[in-house]
């Protein structure tokens, strides 16, 4: 877990050692990161780059990523980030934040009303909206 935030990433690097069987560390985000080679995912989940500061740009060694890597950014607008896009550029399977909000609304829909939706559905208007 790289974090900007120590406190933050302690905790929440505490809360995954103890309520799942993987073993997080702590890795205090000073500066450009270089992505370890064995790494399998790479998860963006901070705001950079999110609209309308669309400059701002993660400080990540891009070419530290690897064409065998999937990453996913919990950014949906704009729904291609500097960071999928670099990471595509790379070979690496880019995963955009829309998934993500799309199936967090399936699940909250199915919790609140009982009623199954159509992701399918939601993700072709939810991609509507984001063009107008």
């Amino acid at each position: 877990m790289v974090n900007r935030d120590e406190k933050r990433g302690r905790g929440l690097v505490d809360l995954l050692n103890e309520k799942t069987k993987i073993s997080a560390e702590l890795v205090p985000w000073r500066g450009p990161y270089s992505v370890p080679s064995e790494a399998d995912i790479v998860v963006n989940a901070t705001s950079i780059g999110l609209y309308p500061d669309l400059d701002a740009r993660l400080a990540l060694n891009f070419d530290s990523l690897r064409p065998s890597m999937v990453v996913a950014d919990v950014i949906v607008n704009p729904p291609t980030t500097h960071f999928t896009r670099e990471a595509g550029v790379r070979g690496c399977k880019a995963l955009s934040g829309l998934g993500m909000v799309v199936n967090q609304g399936v699940i909250g829909i199915k919790y609140w009303t009982g009623v199954d939706v159509d992701a399918g559905v939601m993700r072709r208007t939810v991609e509507e909206l984001m063009r107008s």
